[in-house]
């Protein structure tokens, strides 16, 4: 064992991971987004513990199925995990060039004048002392597998060793392997990537209404997404719903509580390696005239939705800097964020500081390829856990209607005569943040199916 490369304690690990976990994305997604997978299996900890692993690591897999998944070899951090985390972000940005520079003339001294081009020059694999290992891949089963192979080739290692000597096949064999014409036909023949494939995703309240509707939308154009709620069981049972853990995740998260919001975010990074995406969706309303309203209300108001979307966007900024790949924050706002409807003052209020945000954070995070948009939409009447815990009640009288008639009067009042639906919204979430309007950002899209007095001007 090499003094000072032994595993960290667990929440140490765990802590340090999150933290570095953009940065490695962001190299391995270079030259094509990837999705990660981050194990501390203890076989990894105790491998990057021992004085062999650096010389074992650099030979990389023996096996061409295994070789297809992982790459050339890992790249591998040469320091402590816990060095100071300036040292270790300079050191991963240096080991990452010579990577890249090895595996660009690995290529050159192989390939022949009828090799298909270079497929990128990232790691699959990245192995940090003390920590874990990082895999990565088109999706997060893909890069899952990738590191339950590494696991097996450590074991490969360990076997030859204790017996022999490991030895891989001849980089030539690797080159043969890798870009084998088979497996390039069948590359050729994949069809056209859906248009998140290799995005993460994280959605406030997401357990029902719009959010799921968001999530539902966002897993089937491809990308993984964590569901973040107030109720964990609710946000477990809707990840569920979209299929394995290698989709979606849910958990719990209170976007008042800062520390809350962290351990969201790590809990993303941890699951699937980075962050693309955020949608600030998580609300709740107090409908009252201005005499009516508490100042507690208004306080927990502005807490859920204004300060709640602060904090979540802050927290993803920094990850989604650290990466470097750009990303995008999307603000569910509220056509009340522009139109002056009775007894709503704080709900309405708090909306338009929303949107204002919108504008900021797109002025602000724009030099970082970070695009920041808001949705506008009516009131969204069905599968909404804001309109049935008392709003829609309330809304109801106010306009002089019975509450089951609630979304056709909405519907009446617009221009297109439609009601909107929590799939309008996730429709809506899922082209702003596609790649045909990957120059828009500081815009408002209204989907409410025509509300002339919540038109932007």
């Amino acid at each position: 064992v090499v003094p000072g490369f032994e595993p960290l304690p667990v929440d140490a690990r765990c802590a340090r991971a999150a933290v570095l976990a953009a940065q490695l994305r962001g190299i391995a997604s270079t030259d094509r987004p990837v999705v990660g997978h981050f194990t501390d299996h203890e076989d990894v900890l105790d491998f990057l513990a021992r004085a062999e692993h650096s010389r074992l690591a650099a030979l990389g897999s023996s096996c061409p199925d295994h070789f297809l998944r992982t790459k050339v070899r890992p790249m591998v951090l040469d320091m402590p995990g816990d060095a100071p985390l300036d040292a270790v972000r300079a050191r991963i940005v240096a080991l990452h060039e010579a990577y890249r520079a090895e595996y660009a003339a690995y290529y050159d001294a192989h390939a022949a004048a009828d090799s298909p081009p270079m497929r990128g020059a990232d790691p699959a694999i990245v192995l940090v002392p003390g920590i874990g290992m990082f895999s990565y891949g088109k999706d997060a089963q893909t890069a899952r597998v990738a590191g339950e192979f590494a696991i097996n080739a450590i074991h490969a290692m360990r076997g030859a060793e204790a017996l022999s000597m490991y030895q891989p096949i001849p980089d030539a064999e690797k080159f043969r392997i890798e870009y084998w014409a088979l497996e390039e036909a069948k590359l050729a023949r994949m069809p056209k990537p859906r248009s998140h494939a290799g995005r993460i995703a994280l959605v406030t309240g997401a357990a029902s209404g719009i959010g799921k509707a968001i999530a539902t939308r966002l897993v089937a154009e491809g990308a993984c997404v964590v569901i973040a709620d107030l109720d964990l069981e609710k946000a477990q049972a809707a990840a569920a719903e979209l299929g394995s853990t290698d989709a979606a995740i849910g958990v719990r998260c209170d976007v008042t509580d800062a520390g809350q919001v962290q351990a969201a975010i790590d809990a993303t990074l941890l699951a699937f390696g980075g962050l693309d995406l955020v949608v600030n969706n998580a609300g709740l309303s107090l409908a009252r005239s201005l005499l009516e309203t508490t100042e507690a209300e208004w306080d927990l108001q502005h807490d859920v939705m204004a300060k709640g979307s602060f904090l979540v966007s802050k927290a993803a900024a920094r990850v989604l800097i650290d990466q470097g790949i750009g990303g995008d924050v999307v603000y569910i706002s509220s056509k009340n964020s522009v139109f002056a409807g009775p007894n709503n003052i704080a709900y309405s209020a708090t909306k338009a500081d929303q949107a204002h945000q919108v504008r900021l954070l797109a002025a602000e995070l724009g030099e970082h390829g970070v695009r920041v948009n808001g949705i506008n939409p009516d009131g969204v009447v069905r599968g909404s856990g804001i309109f049935s815990s008392g709003w829609g009640a309330n809304r109801a009288k106010t306009y002089g209607v019975r509450e089951e008639d609630l979304g056709a009067f909405y519907a009446q009042r617009t221009i297109l005569k439609q009601e909107v639906l929590p799939e309008h919204v996730a429709d809506a979430v899922a082209v702003l943040t596609g790649p045909e309007l990957r120059l828009t950002t500081g815009l408002h899209v209204p989907v409410d199916a025509g509300v002339a007095a919540a038109f932007l001007r």
